[in-house]
């Protein structure tokens, strides 16, 4: 017999196997996933890289290498990174990570002790949520206005109750699309700065805006380390990949360096070095044009799509970018209840995307992993479904 797990330990079931049960559903029409198109990874010219760098390289290549990550590709991933506005990133206060969730997870295993303080968005990603809900924190929820997260809101938290840990989407956020404003960005760094807590900036999206121009990132902001961005290869390359990135002070560095051996103790230096040679051998820019190009014409589609059939009692996010459209419906009908009443279409409803009010009526779409017949189709059956529970309430 087992001893007991930790106190610590849920033994609930994951919602992030919820979520992928939901999104592998093939019986119905699936918005639930977060998936980028499979049909659009670079497949070829991946499988050419890594070819042609296990025969090119040093038995080394399949070796123990460094915590931080293959620096090459560490130099490559600071370079662009430069785009954001952060003058003074290098290779040294970059550190790859098993995907940004790893990242996640590190910070909060090195700040989090049970019963801190963690301010999260509400809604936000349930990845983060269940990453800092291991640590039994105790949360704070500010809410998403139409420009980002409310910081009236969150000022007023942050100067009533000790935080350590702000989290963050700045750019086309998960769940809601919604990107927050320049003024917003340098504001909430002050506030970090005046109230000595850290922001963990998790930017997955930022290179899949389809209009408008790119925001300056919250940490080309951070004068004094109070904010770590965390970004991905998943969105633009290939979730399997698994590789995300930390940017941060070194002195934070240091301690995740530390932190991580003791855990995976390096990310794959196989993989990394595969998409060092990918990177060379390649024009990534070139890649995320193409894929936003299709993404932003199946954004488009879904935005007409719920236009033309939702009820007027709906309302919905209009992103410029990402992977997501966030729809509100009346005050008084249960996402979930939807969802379980035999959907002909999956989706990710609110409940669970609230830390702590787990607002009921709003729903999370994802776009880009379906085509644009499905898109029209699913919306068409989402939209007869909700009219349909709508009058059973009033019935």
């Amino acid at each position: 017999m087992l001893p007991k797990v930790s106190q610590r330990i849920s033994q609930d079931p994951s919602a992030m196997d919820e979520l992928l049960e939901l999104s592998n559903n093939e019986q119905v029409i699936s918005f639930a996933a977060g998936y980028p198109a499979q049909e659009l990874f670079p497949k070829e010219q991946l499988e050419h890289a890594f070819v042609h760098r296990s025969q090119n390289s040093a038995p080394d290549l399949y070796q123990y290498a460094s915590v931080d990550g293959y620096a090459p590709l560490r130099q490559k991933i600071a370079h662009s990174i430069l785009q954001t506005g952060i003058s003074d990133v290098d290779e040294s206060n970059l550190f790859l990570t098993q995907g940004a969730q790893q990242g996640i997870s590190l910070l909060a295993d090195l700040f989090l002790d049970v019963g801190d303080g963690v301010v999260v968005e509400g809604p936000s990603y349930i990845g983060a949520l269940q990453a800092f809900e291991s640590r039994k924190p105790t949360f704070y929820e500010m809410q998403m206005k139409n420009d980002g997260p409310d910081l009236a809101q969150l000022e007023e938290i942050v100067s009533q109750h000790p935080v350590k840990l702000v989290y963050t989407i700045p750019t086309f956020q998960n769940p809601t699309g919604v990107c927050m404003s320049a003024k917003k960005r340098q504001r909430i760094v002050e506030l970090a700065q005046k109230y000595n807590f850290l922001i963990i900036e998790d930017d997955p999206y930022r290179e899949l805006r389809y209009r408008g121009k790119s925001l300056p990132s919250i940490k080309s902001f951070d004068q004094t380390g109070n904010v770590v961005m965390l970004g991905s290869f998943s969105k633009i390359l290939s979730p399997a990949l698994r590789v995300g990135w930390m940017v941060a002070d070194q002195s934070l560095l240091s301690l995740v360096n530390g932190l991580r051996s003791a855990t995976d103790f390096q990310p794959s230096n196989v993989v990394l070095q595969m998409i060092d040679q990918y990177l060379q051998e390649n024009d990534l820019q070139e890649h995320i044009e193409k894929i936003c190009d299709v993404y932003s014409k199946r954004n488009e589609a879904m935005q007409t799509a719920l236009g033309k059939y939702l009820p007027q009692s709906c309302s919905f996010s209009k992103p410029d970018g990402g992977f997501f459209i966030w729809v509100t419906l009346p005050q008084n009908l249960s996402a979930k209840k939807l969802l379980q009443n035999n959907s002909p279409v999956t989706f990710i409803e609110s409940s669970q995307l609230y830390e702590t009010s787990h607002q009921i009526n709003q729903m999370r779409l994802n776009f880009t992993g379906v085509t644009e017949g499905q898109i029209n189709e699913g919306c068409r059956l989402l939209a007869d479904s909700i009219k349909k529970a709508s009058l059973a309430l009033t019935a």
